[in-house]
């Protein structure tokens, strides 16, 4: 039985050798997995914190992202009253709504940074017009800049809005709360 395994255990070794010998260029480790967005805030915790009735939309598997992430979203969107028409200059025609975007990375923690750094740079380059400021969300690391929360848990980053439910100084708290689930629920 040990002749048996000493064949994969050659190959293993040899694999391992040849990728450090020849560097990352050439062995690939295969993608981070998606994350189901929509698995990780259900429709009724999302009602109880912005206060109207919301209906998650399909699953969005973006994909495997140029760095090499793994990116993820879902939305929830709360139905127009029945005498209001949509609005096409406003986003999903005016209807409220919740959009969370998971990135798992492939270089973990290291590479999660990427995206919270990303909006310290859009704020310099006047990208977005509000400063990010640190906020605690349950994650190693996590910010509210201005539309949403940003953070990151391990080598996972996450990304919360609230939109056009009402007053708009309530969306940094309610943001902030569904961060919290979220970042409760993540895979770890």
């Amino acid at each position: 039985m040990l002749k048996r395994r000493a064949p994969a255990r050659l190959a293993a070794a040899l694999g391992l050798a040849l990728s450090v010998m020849l560097g990352p260029g050439l062995a690939q480790a295969a993608p981070p997995a998606g994350i189901d967005a929509c698995a990780l805030l259900k429709p009724d915790e999302i009602a109880a914190v912005v206060g109207e009735k919301v209906e998650a939309g399909p699953p969005m598997d973006n994909g495997i992202t140029p760095q090499g992430a793994h990116s993820t979203t879902c939305i929830w969107a709360a139905p127009l009253p029945g005498n209001v028409l949509p609005n096409p200059a406003l986003r999903l025609g005016g209807r409220g709504f919740v959009v969370v975007n998971v990135i798992n990375w492939p270089g973990g923690a290291r590479d999660a940074h990427k995206f919270l750094d990303g909006f310290q740079k859009a704020f310099r380059e006047h990208d977005i017009k509000s400063k990010p400021v640190a906020v605690k969300v349950g994650a190693d690391e996590s910010l509210w800049w201005g539309d949403g929360v940003a953070a990151r848990k391990k080598g996972v980053s996450v990304g919360i809005s609230v939109a056009q439910f009402g007053n708009r100084a309530a969306r940094q708290p309610e943001a902030e709360s569904l961060a919290r689930l979220v970042i409760k629920r993540l895979p770890t």
